[in-house]
């Protein structure tokens, strides 16, 4: 199943890693520079996985002022904020050691030690409040994607996640991924973002990446990203771009 894209697209298949952090820091100081001209603060949704090293590593070799960003997450696990699978714990222990000009107080993380509905509905909140608005619109979403086609964290398996049209954050219990509990972006916010940018590596996502950004199949969550008033854009390593780059696509 396919249909036809409804957002300026954008792809990148980088053949070296050193060439796919490059891309991912021009992806950086344009949104940021944009951003800041415009209100003076870079607010960037993050995903974890591989994205951890990546985005530390495109920071590190920049030369960007980062101290007007701020930094959200578009999914978290329920866990304790030092917890091996927290991806707060991940951005802190690998991109707060090597970068002191980021503080902790940059990464706005939800609470995990309250109750998973409250923990949803506050971090929603949260970002209202820092945006001043009920639709937040952030400068720039870092997503990435497994090799079932999901993002953040909905799942295929969870279709009425994927059709929340009214809150921006809602809770997972049942993730057919470890841990089952989190809290997600949901995509009525994911899809207000000016930018939003797939960051994908390995070859086992290579069929899946040809399928959503070639086929455009919704069966895969994350073909149901098209930002309404923005930009997708998919950086990829040869390894997860070569299935898209033969693909009737080109």
């Amino acid at each position: 199943m396919s249909s036809q894209r409804k957002c300026p697209f954008h792809a990148t298949i980088a053949e070296t890693e050193a060439k796919l952090v490059q891309s991912l820091c021009d992806v950086l100081q344009r949104c940021a520079n944009r951003a800041l001209e415009s209100n003076g603060t870079f607010r960037v949704g993050l995903s974890g996985g591989s994205l951890v090293q990546l985005l530390t590593r495109a920071l590190v070799s920049s030369n960007l002022n980062t101290k007007c960003w701020k930094f959200f997450f578009c999914d978290e696990r329920y866990v304790p904020d030092d917890h091996n699978e927290s991806t707060f714990w991940a951005y802190k222990t690998q991109m707060l050691t090597q970068l002191p000009n980021i503080s902790d107080s940059q990464l706005i993380k939800p609470n995990t030690t309250i109750s998973l509905d409250s923990c949803a509905s506050e971090y929603a909140a949260c970002i209202r409040d820092e945006f001043g608005t009920s639709c937040p619109e952030f400068d720039l979403l870092l997503l990435g994607m497994g090799p079932d086609g999901h993002t953040c964290s909905l799942f295929p398996e969870q279709p009425i996640a994927l059709s929340e049209s009214r809150r921006i954050v809602i809770p997972i219990r049942n993730s057919p991924k470890p841990p089952p509990e989190r809290i997600t972006f949901t995509l009525p916010l994911i899809n207000n973002a000016k930018d939003v940018v797939f960051v994908v590596t390995g070859a086992s996502k290579s069929d899946v990446v040809k399928r959503v950004f070639a086929d455009k199949d919704k069966n895969f969550p994350s073909a149901w990203v098209e930002p309404t008033h923005g930009d997708l854009t998919l950086i990829a390593d040869k390894d997860a771009g070569e299935t898209f780059l033969n693909s009737a696509y080109q």
